[in-house]
C-alpha cells in the first residue's frame, strides 16, 4: 500500500497543475450537469435503432472529451505537435471507432432470435460482455501488431509487476465507501444489476440451482471490467504516452467519466478519482491487472451490498 501511495504522491508532485486540473474539472462538471438534466446518452444515443449509426455517435461521444482534454494539455503547454502528426490521428480515429463499436453493438440483442425468453433475460448481457471482450482484444490486437509493437507489451495486458497485496488493501478502502454509498437511494435503485436478469426464471427453465445462474451472470459481468480496464487503463494511456507523456492519464480520465453517464451521479463523480488513481498505477506498473482486480472487486461488492440492502 505504501508503494501505491508513493506512486500517487510522486505523480502529483511532478504533474499537478492547478490551472490545468481546474479547467478539466470545470469541463467535466458542465457536461455532467448537462447529461443528468437531459439524460443525453440514454435518451438520445442508446435509442438510435441503427447499430452503425449508434456506434458512430458513441465514437464521437467518447472521442469528444478525450480530444477536448488533449487541447487543454496543448493550451497549458503540456504537449505539443500532436495535431500535425498523422500517426496520432490514425491512433485516435481507429481507437475511438473500436470503442464506439464496442459500446454501440449489443450482441445479446442481435442474437435474441437464438434464445428462449427465459434464457434471453439472463444471457443477453452475459453474451454481450463475453463477445465484446473478444471483439476488443481482436481489433486492438490487430492495431497493436501494425502500429504499437515498440511498446513491448499489449497495452498493459501482461502480469509483469503485478503484486496482489497492495490492491487488496486499496479494494478494502473502496469497500468501506461502497457500504456507506449503499444506503443512498440512487445506488439502491441501480444495484444489484442481477435483479434485472431474471436469473430465477433461467434456473427454473433449466432445472438448475439459482446459484448457477448467479455465477454465470456475475462471472461474465467481470469480463466487462477487463474490457473497460484494457481500453481505459491500457490503450488510452499507453497508445498516447508518445504524444502526452505521463499526462496521458488526464484525457483517459475525462473519457472514463463520460463512460459513467447514465449510472448514479455519485458513481460518475467517483469515477474521476478512481480513474485517476488507477491510471497512475497502470502507468507506473505497465499492466492493467491491478485495476481489473479493484474494478471487479468494487463491482461485485456493489452487487453484494445492493442485494443486502434490498433483502434486509
Amino acid at each position: 500500500m505504501k508503494s501505491l501511495y508513493q506512486y500517487i504522491v510522486n505523480y502529483l508532485h511532478e504533474y499537478f497543475d492547478l490551472k490545468l486540473y481546474t479547467s478539466i474539472l470545470c469541463f467535466l462538471l458542465v457536461f455532467i450537469i448537462i447529461n443528468y438534466n437531459l439524460d443525453f446518452e440514454t435518451k438520445y444515443i442508446k435509442t438510435i435503432s441503427n447499430v452503425w449509426m449508434r456506434s458512430s455517435i458513441m465514437s464521437l461521444f467518447h472521442g469528444f472529451p478525450f480530444l477536448a482534454t488533449a487541447l487543454l494539455l496543448n493550451f497549458f503547454e503540456k504537449s505539443h505537435k500532436w495535431q500535425k502528426d498523422p500517426q496520432f490521428w490514425i491512433t485516435f480515429l481507429l481507437g475511438f471507432l473500436i470503442i464506439g463499436l464496442s459500446r454501440g453493438v449489443h450482441w445479446g440483442i442481435l442474437l435474441r432470435w437464438t434464445m428462449a425468453t427465459e434464457d434471453w433475460f439472463l444471457l443477453r448481457s452475459s453474451i454481450n460482455w463475453t463477445l465484446k471482450f473478444i471483439m476488443v482484444i481482436i481489433f486492438f490486437g490487430a492495431f497493436y501488431h501494425n502500429f504499437d509493437t515498440s511498446l513491448g507489451h499489449f497495452y498493459g495486458f501482461t502480469f509483469r509487476k503485478f503484486y496482489v497485496t497492495p490492491y487488496l488493501l486499496l479494494l478494502g478502502i473502496a469497500i468501506v465507501f461502497i457500504i456507506i454509498g449503499s444506503f443512498f437511494s440512487d445506488l439502491q435503485n441501480y444495484y444489484p444489476r442481477y435483479k434485472v436478469a431474471h436469473g430465477l426464471s433461467f434456473a427454473e427453465h433449466h432445472h438448475i440451482p439459482t446459484w448457477v445462474s448467479i455465477l454465470i451472470y456475475e462471472a461474465t459481468y467481470a469480463t466487462s471490467f477487463i474490457t473497460v480496464e484494457f481500453i481505459f487503463r491500457g490503450f488510452l494511456i499507453y497508445a498516447f504516452t508518445k504524444y502526452f507523456g505521463s499526462y496521458a492519464i488526464l484525457p483517459m480520465v475525462t473519457t472514463y467519466c463520460f463512460l459513467h453517464f447514465g449510472k448514479p451521479a455519485i458513481e460518475t463523480l467517483s469515477s474521476i478519482i478512481g480513474g485517476y488513481i488507477l491510471g497512475i498505477i497502470a502507468l507506473k506498473n505497465k499492466n492493467i491487472w491491478g485495476g481489473v482486480m479493484v474494478h471487479v472487486g468494487v463491482a461485485w461488492s456493489m452487487e453484494l451490498f445492493g442485494y443486502m440492502q434490498t433483502r434486509f
